[in-house]
Protein backbone atom coordinates (compact mmCIF):
# COMPACT_ATOMS: atom_id res chain seq x y z
CA UNK A 1 0.00 0.00 0.00
CA UNK A 2 1.55 3.25 -1.24
CA UNK A 3 0.46 6.85 -1.81
CA UNK A 4 3.00 7.97 -3.89
CA UNK A 5 4.04 11.63 -3.91
CA UNK A 6 0.30 12.77 -2.82
CA UNK A 7 1.10 13.66 1.05
CA UNK A 8 2.62 16.56 2.49
CA UNK A 9 2.56 17.03 5.73
CA UNK A 10 0.64 17.46 8.75
CA UNK A 11 0.08 19.06 12.24
CA UNK A 12 -1.65 18.19 15.61
CA UNK A 13 -4.41 20.82 16.40
CA UNK A 14 -5.27 19.56 19.43
CA UNK A 15 -2.66 17.62 21.44
CA UNK A 16 -3.70 16.11 25.36
CA UNK A 17 -2.16 17.82 28.19
CA UNK A 18 -1.85 14.38 29.92
CA UNK A 19 1.41 13.17 30.10
CA UNK A 20 2.36 9.75 28.99
CA UNK A 21 3.09 8.19 31.92
CA UNK A 22 2.46 8.84 35.14
CA UNK A 23 4.94 11.12 37.47
CA UNK A 24 4.38 8.78 39.87
CA UNK A 25 5.25 6.00 37.70
CA UNK A 26 8.24 7.32 36.38
CA UNK A 27 9.43 8.26 40.27
CA UNK A 28 9.34 4.66 41.10
CA UNK A 29 10.90 3.34 38.03
CA UNK A 30 13.76 5.74 39.17
CA UNK A 31 13.87 4.60 42.97
CA UNK A 32 12.22 8.31 43.28
CA UNK A 33 8.91 7.64 44.73
CA UNK A 34 9.57 9.78 48.05
CA UNK A 35 11.68 12.31 46.68
CA UNK A 36 9.82 15.45 44.44
CA UNK A 37 12.69 17.89 44.32
CA UNK A 38 13.72 16.44 40.79
CA UNK A 39 9.90 16.19 39.76
CA UNK A 40 9.75 19.00 36.68
CA UNK A 41 12.98 17.62 35.05
CA UNK A 42 11.19 14.09 35.36
CA UNK A 43 7.83 15.71 34.31
CA UNK A 44 10.24 16.95 30.75
CA UNK A 45 11.74 13.89 30.50
CA UNK A 46 8.45 12.42 30.06
CA UNK A 47 7.29 14.73 27.48
CA UNK A 48 10.70 14.20 25.65
CA UNK A 49 9.89 10.80 25.62
CA UNK A 50 6.47 10.85 24.16
CA UNK A 51 7.27 13.25 21.84
CA UNK A 52 10.40 11.10 20.48
CA UNK A 53 8.21 8.24 19.79
CA UNK A 54 5.45 10.01 18.66
CA UNK A 55 7.74 11.43 15.74
CA UNK A 56 9.75 8.64 15.44
CA UNK A 57 7.09 5.78 15.08
CA UNK A 58 3.79 7.62 13.80
CA UNK A 59 2.07 7.42 16.50
CA UNK A 60 -0.42 9.43 18.88
CA UNK A 61 0.14 7.62 22.32
CA UNK A 62 -2.93 10.15 23.70
CA UNK A 63 -6.17 11.12 22.07
CA UNK A 64 -5.18 13.99 19.24
CA UNK A 65 -6.76 15.83 16.76
CA UNK A 66 -4.71 15.62 13.27
CA UNK A 67 -4.85 17.83 10.30
CA UNK A 68 -3.23 15.99 7.52
CA UNK A 69 -2.67 17.50 3.88
CA UNK A 70 -2.03 16.16 0.40
CA UNK A 71 -1.61 17.52 -2.87
CA UNK A 72 -4.09 15.59 -4.89
CA UNK A 73 -6.25 12.72 -3.95
CA UNK A 74 -4.84 9.04 -5.26
CA UNK A 75 -4.92 7.80 -9.15
CA UNK A 76 -7.82 5.21 -8.74
CA UNK A 77 -10.47 4.30 -6.29
CA UNK A 78 -8.60 0.99 -5.41
CA UNK A 79 -5.81 3.03 -4.55
CA UNK A 80 -5.87 4.35 -0.28
CA UNK A 81 -4.82 7.06 1.08
CA UNK A 82 -2.55 6.53 4.07
CA UNK A 83 -2.93 8.36 7.23
CA UNK A 84 0.93 9.51 8.94
CA UNK A 85 -0.41 9.09 12.63
CA UNK A 86 -1.76 5.78 14.24
CA UNK A 87 -3.46 4.42 15.64
CA UNK A 88 -7.21 5.99 13.85
CA UNK A 89 -10.01 6.49 16.40
CA UNK A 90 -11.99 8.33 13.52
CA UNK A 91 -12.37 10.56 10.90
CA UNK A 92 -13.57 14.12 11.13
CA UNK A 93 -13.92 16.04 7.69
CA UNK A 94 -12.11 15.53 4.66
CA UNK A 95 -11.94 18.78 2.73
CA UNK A 96 -10.60 19.84 -0.72
CA UNK A 97 -10.26 23.10 -2.70
CA UNK A 98 -11.78 23.08 -6.12
CA UNK A 99 -10.79 24.47 -9.27
CA UNK A 100 -12.74 27.39 -8.71
CA UNK A 101 -10.61 28.06 -5.27
CA UNK A 102 -14.02 26.60 -2.83
CA UNK A 103 -13.45 24.37 -0.53
CA UNK A 104 -15.62 21.51 -0.74
CA UNK A 105 -16.81 18.62 1.92
CA UNK A 106 -16.29 14.81 0.48
CA UNK A 107 -19.37 13.51 2.53
CA UNK A 108 -19.04 10.99 4.70
CA UNK A 109 -21.34 8.32 2.84
CA UNK A 110 -18.89 7.85 0.25
CA UNK A 111 -16.05 6.65 1.78
CA UNK A 112 -14.47 4.24 4.90
CA UNK A 113 -11.79 3.74 6.47
CA UNK A 114 -9.48 0.87 7.41
CA UNK A 115 -6.31 -0.73 8.96
CA UNK A 116 -3.52 -2.24 7.37
CA UNK A 117 0.07 -3.70 8.33
CA UNK A 118 -0.38 -1.49 11.26
CA UNK A 119 -1.60 1.64 9.64
CA UNK A 120 -5.11 3.02 8.53
CA UNK A 121 -6.37 4.48 5.85
CA UNK A 122 -9.04 6.00 4.04
CA UNK A 123 -10.75 4.15 0.74
CA UNK A 124 -13.97 5.21 -1.34
CA UNK A 125 -17.00 3.02 -0.59
CA UNK A 126 -18.34 0.60 -3.65
CA UNK A 127 -19.46 2.62 -6.38
CA UNK A 128 -17.95 6.02 -5.34
CA UNK A 129 -14.64 7.64 -6.34
CA UNK A 130 -11.77 9.89 -4.92
CA UNK A 131 -13.21 13.32 -5.96
CA UNK A 132 -11.75 14.76 -9.30
CA UNK A 133 -12.39 17.98 -9.36
CA UNK A 134 -9.58 19.23 -7.14
CA UNK A 135 -6.55 21.78 -7.70
CA UNK A 136 -3.68 20.09 -7.53
CA UNK A 137 -1.99 22.84 -8.04
CA UNK A 138 -1.66 23.82 -4.35
CA UNK A 139 0.68 21.73 -2.40
CA UNK A 140 -2.20 21.78 0.36
CA UNK A 141 -5.38 21.47 -2.26
CA UNK A 142 -6.59 18.62 0.87
CA UNK A 143 -6.79 18.66 4.57
CA UNK A 144 -7.81 15.53 6.44
CA UNK A 145 -8.75 16.07 9.82
CA UNK A 146 -9.05 12.91 11.71
CA UNK A 147 -8.64 11.90 15.60
CA UNK A 148 -5.89 9.26 16.59
CA UNK A 149 -4.67 7.67 19.62
CA UNK A 150 -4.81 5.36 22.23
CA UNK A 151 -6.86 6.76 24.31
CA UNK A 152 -7.20 10.00 27.12
CA UNK A 153 -5.35 8.10 29.66
CA UNK A 154 -1.56 6.90 30.13
CA UNK A 155 -3.26 3.93 31.14
CA UNK A 156 -4.58 3.20 27.42
CA UNK A 157 -1.07 3.13 26.29
CA UNK A 158 -0.18 -0.20 25.28
CA UNK A 159 2.48 -1.98 27.98
CA UNK A 160 5.29 -2.24 25.47
CA UNK A 161 5.31 1.22 24.63
CA UNK A 162 5.07 2.33 28.58
CA UNK A 163 8.10 0.26 29.25
CA UNK A 164 10.00 1.68 26.14
CA UNK A 165 9.79 5.13 27.67
CA UNK A 166 10.01 4.42 31.22
CA UNK A 167 13.54 2.36 29.97
CA UNK A 168 14.28 6.09 27.82
CA UNK A 169 13.76 7.92 31.40
CA UNK A 170 15.80 6.02 33.10
CA UNK A 171 18.63 6.50 31.24
CA UNK A 172 18.25 9.98 30.40
CA UNK A 173 18.00 10.47 34.11
CA UNK A 174 21.43 8.72 35.05
CA UNK A 175 23.11 9.77 32.00
CA UNK A 176 22.30 13.29 31.78
CA UNK A 177 25.19 13.56 28.96
CA UNK A 178 25.33 12.71 25.06
CA UNK A 179 26.96 9.01 25.18
CA UNK A 180 28.12 7.88 21.85
CA UNK A 181 26.17 4.39 21.13
CA UNK A 182 26.61 2.21 18.42
CA UNK A 183 24.05 -0.98 18.85
CA UNK A 184 19.73 -0.43 19.16
CA UNK A 185 19.09 0.32 22.66
CA UNK A 186 16.51 -2.04 25.05
CA UNK A 187 14.01 0.72 24.30
CA UNK A 188 14.28 0.61 20.62
CA UNK A 189 13.73 -2.98 20.23
CA UNK A 190 10.79 -3.37 22.15
CA UNK A 191 9.29 -0.08 20.06
CA UNK A 192 10.53 -2.08 16.53
CA UNK A 193 7.09 -3.71 15.54
CA UNK A 194 5.65 -0.46 16.10
CA UNK A 195 7.59 0.95 12.90
CA UNK A 196 6.28 1.00 9.74
CA UNK A 197 8.76 1.57 6.60
CA UNK A 198 6.38 3.11 4.04
CA UNK A 199 5.00 6.07 5.77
Amino acid sequence: MTQGQTYRSYVVTAKSSELPVTLERARYQLRNEDLKFDDAHITGLIKTAGDYIERTYGLALLTQTVKQYHQKFPCNSNSPLLLRIAPLISVTSIQYIDSAGDTQTWSSSEYTSGGYNGRHFITPKTGYSWPSDVDTDLPNAITVTYQAGYGAKASTIPETITQAMLMMITDWYDNRADPVRNMPTASERLMQPFYVFNV
